[in-house]
């Protein structure tokens, strides 16, 4: 169950990575310009968040399982 849920958490997260980077990759040119560092921001939030669920998935397997 918890593999399944882990699972579950990684998809919404890489989904949620896959939408942010293809609605910014649509717009004008000056949008696209002034959004780009809010962009690269969120998805530095993204691969943190992503490494931060995946070390917790294995701290949780590895000791209170």
């Amino acid at each position: 169950m918890m593999l399944a849920l882990g699972v579950l958490g990684v998809l919404v997260l890489v989904g949620g990575l896959f939408a942010t980077l293809q609605v910014a990759g649509k717009g004008d040119q000056d949008y696209h310009k002034k959004s780009e560092g809010n962009v690269r921001r969120l998805t530095y939030i993204y691969i943190a968040l992503f490494v931060v669920i995946i070390v917790g998935f294995i701290v949780y397997l590895r000791w209170f399982v």
